[in-house]
């Protein structure tokens, strides 16, 4: 290879860093990645696996939602340790239309539905999805114990109905590893 094209690819590392604006490249990696700079305390991409919430592990629980009756809304719910005896549980919801659903983590199954354990935040679809996110004051081991599901409702509000959509929450402790 000729010296013009060995400098222009030691060059290249250099000028993808000076494009970054305020984002450097982290050395002593395969791949580059950004990574923030401290002199603006810019945030970069996440990096795969990165909730974005702070405090709540990276990996977690994945709970497949099922439609219950013919409501035709199914989602899934993504449970993490959040610390402190608390429970991040982050919710994406598809269906038909617009509609809003109250959402709860419940004892029992999604044929037995038990007493609510937790409320969760509402999901609200727009053009047929949404999300929430909440942090409930529940250990995740406690909802992992194979006896607790989530739980969104036909409607919203103190009496929100039948289970619109409904997942179990398969028994598996606190580790923080994917399901």
């Amino acid at each position: 290879m000729k010296p013009t094209r060995l400098w222009a690819l030691a060059a290249l590392p250099l000028a993808l860093a000076a494009c970054g604006g305020d984002e450097a490249v982290e050395e002593g990696t395969d791949t580059a990645v950004a990574v923030p700079t401290t002199e603006t305390g810019a945030v970069a991409a996440p990096a795969p696996g990165d909730t974005g919430m702070a405090g709540a592990t990276s990996a977690g629980h994945t709970v497949s939602m099922n439609p219950a009756g013919n409501s035709g809304v199914s989602g899934q719910a993504q449970l993490m340790e959040h610390g402190q005896g608390q429970t991040m549980v982050m919710v994406n919801l598809t269906g038909q239309g617009n509609s809003t659903h109250s959402g709860h983590i419940h004892s029992g199954t999604c044929d037995a539905l038990g007493p609510v354990v937790a409320p969760l935040q509402d999901v609200t679809l727009t053009n047929g999805t949404g999300s929430s996110s909440s942090t409930v004051q529940v250990p995740l081991a406690t909802v992992m114990n194979g006896q607790h599901i989530v739980a969104y409702h036909t409607t919203s509000g103190d009496n929100a109905g039948a289970p619109a959509v409904c997942g179990q929450i398969p028994a598996g402790g606190s580790t923080g590893q994917a399901m």
